[in-house]
């Protein structure tokens, strides 16, 4: 049986609007993801609203630095506030809300 990826996991839990957890600079989190894309100079990258872990409110995770990444049973209904589809962070979009 083949591992999932955590880009699959990201892209799934966007489309399905469920609350993720991972582990990002040692620190256990909770985020509802909204975009996953190409940031910066090409690094992939997920940005997501933070309700748990350091604070709340937008992070950037580049996925490379992202450990014990797992979907949720727990959805939500809308994006968060101040969300930009068209981020500009990022040069290209993979999947977004």
């Amino acid at each position: 049986m083949r591992k999932t990826s955590y880009p699959d996991i990201i892209i799934d839990a966007i489309a399905r609007r469920r609350i993720v957890e991972l582990r990002y600079k040692g620190i256990k989190r909770r985020v509802r993801p909204h975009i996953l894309g190409y940031a910066g100079e090409g690094a992939l990258a997920l940005s997501a609203w933070q309700i748990a872990g350091t604070g709340s409110g937008w992070r950037l995770f580049h996925v490379d630095e992202i450990s014990d990444l797992a979907q949720t049973e727990a959805g939500f209904r809308s994006p968060a506030r101040g969300y930009n589809p068209n981020d500009p962070a990022f040069s290209r979009i993979i999947e977004r809300l």
